[in-house]
């Protein structure tokens, strides 16, 4: 057995037994059966390794069956004619030594266990030693309990020889219930025209083609057909050529095994359905996370921050009159009163109305819906379960998503000193604008404090303009400044918000829900 072979055999059977473990309602009672049954098989033949190859000639009644197994092993072996219905059991033919441990696993009788070679063979048998050859039971006898016999071993055997004769091998019950359905297994059967002798030249090659066009017909395209004759001996050597380089290849086993394994991986990820391709990013995750985004308050809580940080940076940075009369309004906050700033912000946001909370619980029943589409029902059960779990939680899964995040109170450096150049301009406006009064009242009651200086009209009116252009100046920049930090706070909380959110719907809204679909992909994906 190649590296490659053993590798997917251990792949399938570790796939193959992972989808058992899976609840009721998953795979049909039918399939776990049979892939039981199989893993069963797989694990004793494995156990009986490659040396031995166990070949079974397989056919209906008058095909000359027994007769070309006893050609093949050169022996009068196997019951022919009206003695063969006698027994519902198979019939060996063992080369070499050894082949009582496999033979016993296939349940052949004691009684019908046969050792091919003798002294007077020399070495002319040496080639085919570990050939198990069976002869079954008529796979049409009217004996029940010779079809079963006959189904039972075809399945555990590693290479079929299907022997029909030319009367017979075009019969509906061996095409549509045997060859068809073990279409996937061409490479572990050789079908044999028996008797073909009792035909002409012309017959020979009318029948083989349209047997291959049958064969063709029921999926065996690659099937090797044979042609014989018991009684003549034609094609015997090229029988024993073909178990010969069988035997040689000490392969059939792992090959009839891996083939049996994908066939039923196959029918259990039909049974599966199509899986979803990224269970973590579901289409219409989108939709969710905007309508649970809008159900948290995330916006209103960002233009909460952003409003409050205005207001708080006017008071420290605007005109100081009007900062003044700013500080002397109530806060919509009611920061005044007390409390946590943080909870203040928080409790200013509406709260969820039932618009936004069925915008929710429609865009997550959308997203289930179309993820879901391609399961069976068992599974789609389970995804429906999940999504009620989540939904009930919904609230409660927002309001800790929300209130973990820490909303700043941010103080930048630059308010201290927008706060200190208006400061220091209004005063130089004020100082200014004072003294060029004073001034003006004493020149008009005819007092003139200025005589012989006019440093004394150029200092406060230097004063008055510099504090006037210094103040538009900086409220212009400290305006544009506190525009630029209020939207950059407000993009920040509703950035963190946003995630908080998405992650708690991944985390814990979605999580039952892509776990479900997780599980089904990863089942799904270990059967290929």
């Amino acid at each position: 057995m190649s590296d490659a072979t053993r590798s997917e055999i251990a792949t399938l059977t570790e796939g193959i037994n992972r989808a058992l473990t899976l609840g009721p309602r998953k795979i049909s009672d039918e399939t776990r059966t049979a892939a039981a049954e199989l893993l069963d098989k797989a694990e004793a033949r494995l156990k009986l390794g490659e040396e031995s190859t166990v070949v079974a000639f397989a056919g209906s009644t008058g095909s000359g069956k027994s007769s070309l197994f006893n050609a093949v092993a050169g022996l009068e072996i196997a019951e022919v004619g009206v003695r063969r219905p006698t027994t519902s059991k198979p019939t060996a033919c063992v080369w070499g030594d050894g082949g009582e441990e496999i033979m016993s696993w296939l349940k052949v009788p004691v009684t019908n266990r046969t050792w091919r070679e003798s002294a007077l063979d020399g070495d002319d048998e040496e080639s085919l030693h570990g050939l198990v050859l069976l002869d079954l039971p008529d796979h049409d006898s009217t004996s029940a309990e010779h079809r079963v016999e006959s189904d039972r071993l075809v399945n555990l055997v590693d290479v079929v020889f299907w022997v029909v004769d030319p009367q017979k091998y075009a019969d509906f019950s061996l095409h549509s219930h045997y060859l068809s359905e073990l279409a996937s297994h061409a490479s572990s059967m050789v079908v044999v025209l028996n008797q073909v002798d009792t035909l002409s030249a012309e017959e020979r090659v009318a029948c083989r083609e349209h047997l291959q066009q049958l064969l063709a017909h029921d999926g065996l395209d690659n099937a090797r057909v044979a042609l014989a004759s018991a009684v003549t001996r034609e094609g015997v050597p090229e029988l024993r050529q073909i178990l010969t380089e069988t035997v040689l290849a000490q392969a059939a086993a792992s090959e009839r095994l891996l083939t049996d394994l994908r066939e039923m991986a196959g029918r259990i990820r039909g049974e599966l359905g199509t899986p979803v391709d990224q269970p973590e990013q579901l289409q219409g995750a989108d939709r969710l996370i905007d309508a649970m985004v809008d159900a948290a308050g995330v916006h209103a809580v960002a233009q909460t921050v952003e409003d409050d940080y205005l207001r708080r940076a006017y008071k420290k940075t605007g005109y100081p009159p009007l900062a003044m009369a700013q500080r002397g309004q109530a806060d919509p906050l009611g920061a005044r009163h007390g409390g946590d700033r943080e909870d203040l912000i928080r409790a200013a946001v509406p709260e969820t109305t039932r618009t936004q909370s069925a915008r929710v619980n429609l865009a997550a029943h959308e997203l289930v819906v179309d993820a879901v589409s391609t399961l069976p029902m068992a599974w789609q059960a389970d995804v429906a379960k999940a999504e009620k779990q989540s939904t009930a939680e919904l609230t409660h899964t927002l309001d800790e998503a929300v209130t973990a995040v820490r909303i700043e109170r941010r103080k930048p450096g630059w308010w201290t000193l927008a706060g200190v150049l208006q400061n220091l301009f209004f005063l130089a406006t004020v100082i200014g604008a004072l003294w060029l009064v004073i001034q003006l009242v004493l020149l008009l009651t005819g007092v003139d404090v200025t005589a012989g200086s006019t440093l004394l009209w150029i200092i406060p009116g230097a004063l008055l303009l510099i504090g006037i252009t210094g103040s538009v100046i900086t409220s212009l920049a400290a305006a544009s400044a506190r525009r630029k930090g209020a939207k950059e706070a407000a993009d920040d909380v509703a950035e963190r918000l946003t995630q908080a959110v998405h992650s708690a719907a991944a985390s814990s809204y979605l999580a039952p829900i892509t776990g479900v679909l997780r599980e089904h992909r990863e089942v799904y994906d270990s059967l290929r």
